[in-house]
């Protein structure tokens, strides 16, 4: 993908789901478990994605290129609408009774360290490259998602497509931004944040589900745990599909995904999405 295609394949639809009027413990198909693996992972969406916005606005003005600023205020825009429907998620998550502040704060401890500019903007490369890699899990597995209940699925395929959209906007300003490092000191720090980060992440997200399941049931059992295990790296393997996209960022002057590498992937997407009708009294 060159930088002249980069903003057009960024499309902010400001779109609601009704996840707050339609809060359900078991809305993936009736299973509390995989249900709980989207939530876990949804706790986190708010903080960073507010995250994300604030780390890439320092370096605009610096910026020459007019693609990529209409790409960094593609991005930005499609951020905030996924901010404002992840917050009512979580607000569902609380109406069902979860203790929502305690594992947001989770997420705002590893966001809000006293950092750099710079530093926020490599930790921003790298989670947008694992949720890239999870966006593009649930768009190659279109069946996975029909499973769902109307209001969540369409949310989640509608976050899923736009993350793909704008996944290569936090690398392209990297490769842009005036950082004062030498290109070799620029690429072993991302490739070391991505390691960090991915560790972390996933630790948050598998702290979320244990409280989840703990609130549901009391203690966790063993035979919850292997299958918890399983579904995050057997099958369907969410964890074990951030494997090729993390290969992929170790790569040096790797561009991010998006664009005419998953041309494919995003028409289906989209098609998907226009063709899910929004729930009943929700409005687009």
């Amino acid at each position: 993908m060159t930088n002249s295609s980069l903003a057009r394949d960024i499309i902010p639809r400001n779109l609601r789901f009704g996840i707050l009027e339609n809060a359900d413990r078991a809305w993936f198909g009736g299973d509390r478990l995989l249900s709980v693996v989207f939530d876990g992972f949804a706790l986190m969406l708010p903080e960073g994605e507010r995250f994300f916005i604030r780390s890439l606005r320092p370096y605009v003005a610096g910026i020459d290129d007019p693609d990529l600023q209409e790409a960094i205020r593609g991005f930005s825009a499609q951020e905030a609408f996924h901010t404002r429907e992840h917050e009512s998620y979580n607000n569902a998550l609380r109406k069902l009774g979860y203790d929502v502040d305690t594992m947001e704060a989770r997420s705002a401890k590893l966001l809000n360290a006293d950092v750099t500019p710079m530093q926020r903007l490599m930790v921003t490369c790298a989670i947008e490259q694992v949720t890239f890699a999870l966006s593009r899990f649930v768009l190659k597995r279109p069946a996975l998602m029909d499973r769902a209940a109307p209001a969540y699925r369409r949310l989640w395929r509608w976050h899923a497509l736009e993350e793909v959209e704008h996944s290569a906007v936090a690398l392209r300003v990297l490769y842009a931004a005036p950082l004062g490092i030498p290109d070799w000191l620029r690429y072993v720090t991302r490739v070391v944040v991505l390691n960090v980060a991915v560790f972390k992440l996933v630790r948050v997200a598998i702290a979320n589900m244990m409280t989840m399941l703990r609130a549901d049931g009391g203690k966790v059992g063993w035979r919850t745990r292997l299958r918890l295990a399983w579904v995050l790296f057997g099958r369907p393997g969410f964890l074990y599909g951030l494997v090729v996209p993390y290969l992929a960022y170790l790569r040096p002057g790797y561009l991010g995904g998006g664009g005419a590498s998953d041309a494919g992937l995003l028409a289906e997407g989209r098609r998907l999405l226009e063709q899910d009708p929004s729930p009943a009294g929700v409005h687009a």
